[in-house]
C-alpha cells in the first residue's frame, strides 16, 4: 500500500500536463422539497457545495450523471437559483485546457448552438458543465424539451446524450484531448428501462469509436438506469454494456457507492455517486454523500472521494414491538409510545454529536423509525406523535413509519412486480415497480365487465398516466375521441364483412395500429384544447419522454451526419485552443489524485467469462462514411450482446 502511495506521487509530478481532472456528481434534485420551510434550500445549499469544490480542485470540466432537477418543469426559484450557481462557479477568463475534438453538430444535434460553451467567442468559460439528463428532467413535449435544453440554449452547460428516436440509439462520442492523453465520454440520457433493456436485447444499440488509436483512448460511459433489479426488464444489468468501455459512471441509484467496482464479466469499473440530497427515507439515501475527482493519465485513472458536508443529516433505524416485551393490549399504548420517543431521542442525541460543525451543515436531521408491529400490535397515530418533535428534527410529520413484515409472497403475470417481498419496501421502489399504466391494463384485460371492444388498453393506460403526472386534462377524452375516430373509418371500409370478420379486423387493428401516434395527436389536442381556453402554460408542454415519439431533428442526425473536416483535420494531430485566441491545450492537470485506499485503477485485460445469461459477441467495425474515405477518424462500434438459446 505504501508503495503504490509513492507511485502515486512520482505519477502526479510527472504526468501534471497529461492528466484530465473531473469532478463527478449526481442526483441533485434541485428545487426538491423546495416548499418545505426546513427543507427548501436543501438541494441548492449542497449544489454550491459542489462547485465549490470544483473550484477548489480547479478541475478540468464537471460531469453530471443526469436528474439534475427534481421536477420536469422546476419552478422559476429553482431555475433562478441553479443559473445563479452556475454563473457564479463557471464564468471565468481562466482557459479550459481540454481540447475538443469530435464534431460538436453530432454530439450537441439537438441544440440551436451546437458548439461546446467553452469554445463560443460569446462566452467565457471557465469550469465547463457536461450533464445527460435523467428521468426526472427528461425531454418531453412536443417540441421535446427539457429544462436542460434552457441551460444549454443559454450556454452555462453542454447537454448531451440525448436519443432522436426511440426504435434505435446511436450513441456518439465526446472526444477530447488534454497532452497525451484522450477522453472519450459516451452518453446516454434516461430511457425507459423496459425499452432500452429491450433495445439492448434486441441489438439496436449503436456505439461509435474513433478509428485512430483506437486502443489509446480512455472510455467512459454516463448512463442514468436502473442498476438494481426491480423486475425482470425493470433494470439494465451491467452485461448490457460494451466490454470496450474503461469506466461507467451510473447515475440514478442514490446510494453512494463512489469508489470504483471492477466487474470481472465486463471488464470495466463501475462508479456510482449516488445523490446529492436525500429525497426518501430509506437506508441507501442515510449513507454519507459524495462527490469524486477523477484523475485520468492514458489508460489509467484514479478517484478521490470527498464527502459532501452541507448534506443534512440523516438517520434511520428499525424498531420491532414484539422484541420490546410490552404487550399488545390496548392498555399499554402509552408505554409503546414512550418506549419509541425514548428511541427517537438517542436517534437525535447521536445526530447532535455527529454534526460536522460546518454552519452550512443544516442542525436538524431527518429521523426515520422504522416500527414493525406485527404480533397483534396496533399503530398509535404518528402524525400527533411528531408534533412534539417540531423544531427538533426536519421531519417530524413522518418521523415514524408501521409496517407489518409479511413472508414473502409469488406475484404473477406482472414482471414489473416481482421484485415486492414485503410491506417495508421503500416508497420510490414501489413507484417504480407498480405503474399506474400497467394496473388499468390489467384491470381492462383480465375483467370481463371493463374489456373494451374498440379501444387499446395499452393506450388508455398511458393516457391515464399522463393525466396523473403531468396533468394534462383533456388527454383521456382526446385519445378516445381519435382512437373512435380512427375505428369508424375502419369500419366504414369494411362494410361488406361479416360480423367475424370484422371482431377480427378490428382486434388486429387494436394490437397493431394503435400506438405513439395516437398518444401524439392525442397531446396534440389537449394542448389545442388548453389553449382555446386560455389556460394554456408553457410549462405544461412537458410529456413523459418514456412513451412519446420523439420527433428527429432536421438540422442535424447523429446517426447520419457527416464528419466535417474541422474534426477531422483535428483528430489527425491538429491542436485548438480557444477561439478567442486563449491558450492552447498544453495540459495543466494537477496530477492524479489518491483514492482512500491510494490506489491507483488501471483496467485489467478481458477475460473469457461471460454472464450466466448473457453473452457478449465481438464487436463489429464498420466505416461511418464512403471506404474510399481514409481520412475520416471515426469507426462505429456495434456492440450484440444476446441471450443465450
Amino acid at each position: 500500500m505504501e508503495q503504490n502511495r509513492q507511485l502515486c506521487s512520482q505519477l502526479v509530478g510527472k504526468q501534471e500536463e497529461d492528466t484530465f481532472s473531473i469532478l463527478i456528481a449526481s442526483d441533485c434534485h434541485l428545487g426538491y422539497k423546495e416548499k418545505d420551510p426546513i427543507r427548501g434550500h436543501d438541494s441548492l445549499v449542497t449544489f454550491e457545495e459542489v462547485f465549490e469544490i470544483a473550484k477548489e480542485h480547479e478541475v478540468d470540466f464537471v460531469l453530471l450523471g443526469g436528474d439534475l432537477f427534481h421536477e420536469n418543469k422546476p419552478s422559476r426559484a429553482t431555475l433562478h437559483g441553479c443559473i445563479e450557481i452556475l454563473r457564479k462557479y463557471c464564468l471565468g477568463d481562466k482557459p479550459c485546457q481540454v481540447e475538443f475534438l469530435s464534431d460538436q453538430s453530432v454530439n450537441f444535434w439537438s441544440s440551436s448552438f451546437p458548439v461546446i460553451n467553452y469554445e463560443d467567442p460569446n462566452y467565457n468559460i471557465s469550469t465547463p458543465v457536461f450533464t445527460i439528463h435523467g428521468n426526472h428532467d427528461d425531454p418531453s413535449g412536443s417540441k421535446n424539451l427539457s429544462a436542460i435544453d434552457l441551460l444549454s440554449s443559454s450556454g452555462l452547460v453542454n447537454y448531451f446524450g440525448k436519443t432522436s428516436s426511440v426504435d434505435e440509439i446511436s450513441i456518439s462520442p465526446l472526444l477530447m484531448q488534454k497532452g497525451k492523453s484522450k477522453l472519450a465520454v459516451y452518453g446516454l440520457g434516461s430511457v425507459r428501462d423496459e425499452r432500452l433493456h429491450r433495445l439492448f436485447a434486441s441489438e439496436k444499440i449503436t456505439m461509435l469509436k474513433p478509428k485512430m488509436d483506437t486502443d489509446n483512448w480512455f472510455n467512459i460511459m454516463v448512463v442514468h438506469q436502473n442498476r438494481v433489479k426491480h423486475g425482470e426488464k425493470n433494470y439494465i444489468p451491467e452485461e448490457f454494456l460494451s466490454d470496450f468501455l474503461d469506466l461507467v459512471i451510473w447515475g440514478h441509484e442514490h446510494e453512494s457507492l463512489i469508489t470504483p467496482e471492477w466487474n470481472p464479466k465486463t471488464n470495466f469499473f463501475v462508479c456510482q455517486p449516488g445523490s446529492t440530497v436525500a429525497t426518501s427515507l430509506t437506508e441507501g439515501e442515510a449513507k454519507r454523500k459524495h462527490v469524486a475527482i477523477l484523475k485520468v493519465f492514458n489508460k489509467t485513472f484514479k478517484v478521490e472521494e470527498i464527502p459532501l458536508n452541507t448534506v443534512r443529516p440523516f438517520y434511520i433505524d428499525e424498531l420491532c414491538l414484539q422484541e420490546t416485551g410490552i404487550s399488545c393490549d390496548e392498555r399499554h399504548e402509552q408505554e409503546i409510545v414512550s418506549y419509541v420517543k425514548k428511541k427517537i431521542e438517542s436517534m437525535i442525541s447521536k445526530a447532535e454529536a455527529e454534526h460536522s460543525g460546518s454552519t452550512r451543515q443544516p442542525t436538524e436531521p431527518l429521523i426515520r423509525l422504522k416500527v414493525d408491529y406485527s404480533g397483534g400490535y396496533i399503530p398509535f397515530n404518528s402524525l400527533r406523535f411528531g408534533q412534539q418533535f417540531v423544531g427538533r428534527v426536519a421531519n417530524p410529520k413522518d418521523i415514524v413509519h408501521f409496517y407489518k413484515k409479511r413472508t414473502r409472497r409469488e406475484i404473477t403475470d406482472d414482471e414489473e412486480m416481482e421484485s415486492i417481498e414485503n410491506a417495508e419496501l421503500p416508497i420510490s421502489i414501489l413507484e417504480r415497480t407498480v405503474k399506474i399504466e400497467n394496473i388499468i391494463t390489467e384491470l381492462l384485460a383480465n375483467d370481463s365487465s371493463y374489456q373494451m371492444k374498440f379501444l387499446s388498453e395499452k393506450a388508455i393506460g398511458d393516457a391515464v398516466r399522463i393525466f396523473v403526472d403531468k396533468e394534462e386534462n383533456d388527454i383521456i377524452e382526446e385519445l378516445v375521441h381519435h382512437s373512435l375516430k380512427k375505428m369508424q373509418n375502419l369500419l366504414k371500409k369494411n362494410q361488406g364483412s361479416t360480423d367475424l370478420q370484422l371482431d377480427q379486423q378490428v382486434e388486429i387493428y387494436k394490437e397493431t395500429v394503435f400506438g405513439n401516434e395516437d398518444m401524439r395527436k392525442a397531446i396534440e389536442g389537449a394542448q389545442i384544447k388548453r389553449r382555446h381556453r386560455g389556460d394554456y402554460d408553457d410549462e405544461k408542454d412537458f410529456s413523459d419522454s418514456d412513451e412519446d415519439i420523439v420527433k428527429p431533428s432536421t438540422s442535424a442526425n447523429p446517426e447520419n451526419n457527416g464528419r466535417g473536416n474541422r474534426s477531422r483535420d483535428r483528430a489527425r494531430g491538429q491542436t485548438r485552443g480557444h477561439r478567442n485566441s486563449r491558450t492552447p491545450s498544453r495540459g495543466r492537470g494537477r496530477g492524479t489524485a489518491i483514492t482512500s485506499s491510494g490506489c491507483v485503477f488501471t483496467r485489467k485485460p478481458a477475460t473469457a467469462t461471460a454472464s450466466s445469461t448473457l453473452k457478449s459477441k465481438k464487436s463489429e467495425v464498420i466505416n461511418l462514411v464512403d471506404e474510399d474515405d481514409s481520412d475520416d477518424p471515426f469507426e462505429i462500434d456495434r456492440s450484440k450482446r444476446s441471450r443465450k438459446a
